[in-house]
C-alpha cells in the first residue's frame, strides 16, 4: 500500500480547515481557542478517504497566519504533495506565496490547487482567480501542471472533483521505501490516561514495530514502543509516509517534545555543524551576511544558527552558495535533508537548501576549491555520491554511517558498494569501507613513517605500532588493516608490538659502537645492581634517548635484558639469577622476598623489579607466603 502525506497551504482565512472537513469529515482545529478565533493556530490531522485500499492519504492541516508560520513549517516537513487553498474573492496573498516557497524548498513537486469560496464570486471572477493561482504556482514552482479546481465547502460545489484530483495526483507520487533507517520527527507529545506518553509525527524513513526499543534525540534517552496507531487504528508496524501515534513506555511526557527525533538505529547522532547548499529566495527582503543569525528549520525542529559563507561577504536574493550552518541546538540530519531558514527579526522566510555533510566538523570559510568539491557532491547521486563521500573520509565509514552520510537506503547502498568494489575504487576492511585512493595515501604515509624512523634511529629494531598510529593520524582499525596487508605481502615484518620494513637491519653507527661497548661494560660489571637509564646516560655523557637506543639494540641482540623500561641488566647476570632462584625453590619450596633479597644482596630498588620480571616471564608465581616456581 502506498502512503502519501498531503499538506495544506494558503493564506489565513482562505478556508483550508473547512475545506479539509468537507473532504474528510474531520474538523482539524483541535483547540478551543482555534474555534473561538476562527483561525488555525497549530497543526491538525485527518485521514483522507480514498477509493482504493492500495492508497492511503494522511492530511496535515497547517495554520495560514503569518504569526504561526513556524507551526506551518513543522507540519510541512515530510509532506509528499500540497493542497494549495486560495480564496476566490481575494486571490493569492502573502502567505500563499510564502507557503509555496516553503513547499518548494522542502522538495515538494506535486500538488493540487483549490480556488475556495467560489460561491462568493461570479463565473468570470472564478476564471480570473484560477488564472492568478496558476500564475502564482508557476512563479514559484516553475513549469508544473497542477490541477486547479474551483470549490465551495459551503455548497459542496467542486468537492467531488477536488477529491478525485487529489487521489489522481497522490497515485503519481513516488512511493517511499520502508527499507531504510527509521526516523520520525516529533510534532506532538501528550499524555493519555491509562496509556502514558504518546507522540505523533510523520515517519520520514524506515519502519517501526510495536515492542521495539527506540532512542529519543537529542536527549538520547531510551523508550519502548508500547503501541502504534495510524489514523486511530491499532497497527503492529508504522511505515515511511504514514502519520503515526506511538505510545511510549519508559519515558515521561516532559522528556519528549516537538522538534525531537525518534530513531532505533545506533548510527543516528546529533550535530551542531552542517555543510549545506543554501539558496536565497528571489524575493528575500535583504541579502544574508557572513555570520548572519537566522532561524533554522529541519523536520519539526527549530533552532537559531549562524551562516558561515564562503569568501564572499553577502549572499544576495536569488543566489546560492555552499555554507556551514552552526546551530545553537543540535539536530538529527542526513545527507539530502531539506531545510528552511528565516530571518531572526523580522521573522520572514528567506531561503533554504539541502544538507551535504550532516556530521561536518567546525571550520572557517570555505575556500573556492573546497566549495567546488561540496557543490559537486551535492549534484551527484547513487554510487558516484557514495564514492565521493568515501574519498573525503580518511578513516572510512561503516555501511550504516554511509546510509546517513550519502543519504541512501541500505539496499541501494549495498548495491552501490558492491559495484564500486568490483570496479576497484573502494574496499572493505574490518567492516568499514574505504576508497582505494585513501588506502593508498594511508599506506604511503605508514611506509614513509617507517622509513623516516629507521633513518632517524638505525639501531632500533622497528617502530612501535602505537607510534605509527599516532604518526599517520588514522584510526587504529585502519592502521591495523594496512599493517596486516603489508605483512602478508612481505613489505614489512611485525614482531610483538614493533613493526619494521622487511629490509631493515638494525645496526650501530661507529660512535654508537663506542657507546655500546661502554654501556655494556658498566652494566656487566654492575651485576644485579646496574645504573638506571638516566644515571647511566649521565655517567656516559650522552642524552637519554641516545643511550636508550643503544640499550634496546643490545637487548635485541640478547646481550642485555630490559627488566623495566629504564632498567637494563646483563643477560648473563639474569641467567645466573634464574638458576639460583630455581635451586632455592626446587621441590615446591617457597622463598620470601626477604630470603631472596639476602640471597642476591640487593636492595628493594632492584629486588621488586626482578621478582616482577620473573613472574611476568612465567618463571615464578607469587603466593601469600612468597614465591614458588610456576608449574609448567
Amino acid at each position: 500500500m502506498k502512503s502519501v502525506i498531503l499538506g495544506t497551504a494558503g493564506h489565513v482565512d482562505h478556508g483550508k480547515t473547512v475545506l479539509v472537513e468537507a473532504l474528510t469529515g474531520v474538523n482539524t482545529d483541535r483547540w478551543e481557542e482555534e474555534r473561538q478565533r476562527g483561525i488555525t493556530i497549530d497543526l491538525g490531522f485527518a485521514r483522507f478517504p480514498t477509493d482504493s485500499k492500495e492508497l492511503e492519504i494522511s492530511v496535515v492541516d497547517v495554520p495560514g497566519h503569518e504569526d504561526f508560520v513556524k507551526n506551518m513549517l513543522a507540519g510541512a516537513t515530510g509532506i509528499d504533495m500540497l493542497l494549495l487553498v486560495v480564496a476566490a474573492d481575494e486571490g493569492p496573498m502573502p502567505q500563499t506565496r510564502e507557503h509555496l516557497w516553503i513547499a518548494r524548498l522542502l522538495g515538494v513537486e506535486r500538488g493540487v490547487a483549490a480556488v475556495s469560496k467560489c460561491d462568493l464570486v461570479d463565473v468570470d471572477w472564478r476564471v480570473l482567480a484560477k488564472e492568478s493561482v496558476r500564475d502564482e504556482i508557476a512563479a514559484v514552482m516553475g513549469a508544473v501542471d497542477w490541477p486547479v479546481v474551483a470549490v465551495s465547502a459551503v455548497t459542496g460545489e467542486g468537492v467531488d472533483e477536488l477529491n478525485a484530483r487529489i487521489q489522481e495526483v497522490a497515485r503519481s507520487v513516488r512511493a517511499r521505501s520502508d527499507d531504510d533507517l527509521f526516523r520520525l520527527p516529533v510534532d506532538r507529545s501528550f499524555s493519555v490516561r491509562g496509556v502514558g506518553t504518546v507522540v505523533t509525527g510523520t515517519v520520514w524513513s524506515g519502519r517501526i514495530k510495536a515492542g521495539a526499543e527506540i532512542r529519543i534525540l537529542p536527549a538520547d534517552c531510551e523508550a519502548r514502543v508500547r503501541g502504534i496507531q495510524v489514523h486511530g487504528a491499532d497497527v503492529q508496524v508504522a511505515r515511511a509516509g504514514q502519520r503515526a501515534a506511538l505510545a511510549l513506555a519508559g519515558v515521561q511526557r516532559s522528556q519528549v517534545r516537538r522538534g525531537d527525533w525518534l530513531t532505533n538505529d545506533a548510527v543516528w547522532r546529533t550535530t551542531r555543524y552542517l555543510n549545506a547548499r543554501l539558496e536565497l529566495l528571489p524575493d528575500s527582503p535583504r541579502p544574508v551576511k557572513h555570520w548572519q543569525r537566522v532561524r533554522f528549520h529541519l523536520g519539526t525542529a527549530e533552532t537559531m544558527a549562524r551562516v558561515v559563507l564562503d569568501e564572499r561577504e553577502l549572499l544576495h536574493p536569488g543566489d546560492g552558495a555552499v555554507v556551514q550552518l552552526r546551530l545553537e541546538e543540535p539536530v538529527v540530519a542526513r545527507c539530502g535533508d531539506r531545510f528552511v531558514i528565516r530571518f531572526y527579526s523580522p521573522v520572514t522566510t528567506i531561503g533554504g537548501g539541502v544538507v551535504i555533510d550532516p556530521w561536518a566538523s567546525r571550520h572557517g570559510r570555505f575556500r573556492e576549491g573546497e566549495a567546488a568539491q561540496h557543490r559537486a557532491l551535492a549534484a551527484l547521486e547513487g554510487k558516484e555520491r557514495v564514492h565521493r563521500v568515501l574519498t573525503g573520509l580518511s578513516d572510512g565509514a561503516s555501511a550504516a554511517e554511509l546510509a546517513v552520510l550519502a543519504g541512501a537506503t541500505p539496499s541501494e547502498l549495498d548495491r552501490d558498494l558492491r559495484s564500486l568494489a568490483t570496479e576497484g575504487s573502494i574496499r572493505e576492511l574490518g567492516e568499514r569501507w574505504y576508497s582505494e585512493d585513501g588506502l593508498r595515501d594511508a599506506r604511503d604515509s605508514l611506509l614513509e613513517s617507517l622509513a623516516r624512523e629507521h633513518a632517524r634511529d638505525v639501531a632500533a629494531a622497528g617502530v612501535s605500532l602505537e607510534s605509527l598510529r599516532s604518526a599517520i593520524g588514522r584510526s587504529p582499525g585502519l592502521v591495523n588493516a594496512i599493517l596486516a596487508d603489508l605483512q602478508r605481502e612481505g613489505t614489512i615484518r611485525i614482531e610483538g608490538s614493533v613493526a619494521a620494513l622487511a629490509g631493515h637491519v638494525p645496526r650501530l653507527l661507529p660512535e654508537q659502537e663506542r657507546l655500546a661497548a661502554a654501556a655494556r661494560d658498566r652494566i656487566r660489571a654492575a651485576g644485579l645492581t646496574p645504573l638506571a637509564l638516566k644515571e647511566l646516560a649521565g655517567v656516559l655523557g650522552v642524552p637519554e634517548h641516545e643511550c636508550l637506543s643503544v640499550l634496546k639494540f643490545l637487548a635485541g641482540r640478547g646481550e642485555l635484558v630490559a627488566v623495566t623500561p629504564d632498567l637494563y641488566f646483563d643477560s648473563g647476570a639474569i641467567r645466573r639469577m634464574r638458576a639460583r632462584v630455581g635451586e632455592m625453590l626446587a621441590g615446591g619450596r617457597v622463598a620470601t622476598p626477604s630470603q631472596l633479597r639476602e640471597a642476591f644482596g640487593v636492595s628493594r630498588k632492584y629486588l621488586i623489579p626482578l621478582l616482577e620480571y620473573l613472574d611476568a616471564s612465567g618463571f615464578t608465581r607469587r603466593v601469600p607466603a612468597g614465591r614458588v616456581l610456576r608449574e609448567v
